[in-house]
């Protein structure tokens, strides 16, 4: 019993530098992309599982991202949904299903919640995240790194994430989120374009006429 338990002690030791290595090595490539990145454009399909509402619910859409504050999610599915952070505003428009109600809110000058889904996890992440390295899988036909990250504070709106990120550019092509109600969300990015010029309206929100806004 001894020898084993040596070996598997072993395993152990020399694994865990690994993990390490393959964690510093994963989460540079992506901070080397975000740094070096000034617009993004990427295509995204949404689910959300709530056990208490049955099937899961799809969407999808383009996302819009020019750091330091403005990001945009534009749906197609259900189209007309938007959301939009201008620099001061974070926008909630969702015509689908309150199509005469906006909800506007301001962005945090500071902290990690922010609107800009890979600033949160990409820009600096081991300050927010006790993070782990899950291993290298494959994922629409590409290579990509899988990191779990567990928040260090309480007021994180999810109890986890996991991120893949494209071993080829550092870029995220999934995001799963587990949310303390029990809710999970998957997103998966597709597409992903960097540097283009970004047309203004995008990354801007003019509340339709008649629609009320609503700041809680």
């Amino acid at each position: 019993m001894r020898p084993l338990l040596a070996a598997a002690g072993w395993l152990w030791a020399t694994a865990a530098p690994a993990q390490q290595a393959d964690l510093n090595s994963a989460l540079a490539r992506a901070q080397r992309a975000y740094d070096q990145m000034q617009t993004l454009r990427a295509e995204f399909t949404q689910t959300i599982t709530n056990p208490m509402l049955g099937a899961p619910e799809r969407s999808r859409g383009v996302l819009f991202l020019a750091p330091p504050d403005r990001f945009a999610m534009r749906f197609l599915d259900p189209e007309g949904d938007r959301i939009v952070a201008d620099g001061r505003w974070l926008w909630l428009y969702t015509p689908s299903t309150v199509p005469d109600q906006v909800i506007r809110q301001p962005i945090p000058a500071s902290g990690a919640t922010t609107p800009n889904l890979f600033a949160q996890f990409i820009d600096r992440p081991l300050e927010r995240y006790q993070a782990s390295y899950l291993g290298r899988q494959e994922l629409g036909g590409e290579a990509v790194d899988v990191v779990r990250f567990v928040p260090r504070e309480r007021d994180m709106p999810f109890r986890e994430a996991v991120l893949s990120l494209a071993v080829s550019d550092g870029w995220p092509r999934k995001l799963e989120l587990a949310e303390p109600s029990g809710q999970r969300r998957e997103l998966i990015f597709s597409k992903p374009a960097v540097n283009l010029q970004i047309a203004p309206e995008e990354l801007s929100f003019t509340p339709p006429k008649g629609v009320r806004v609503v700041t809680p």
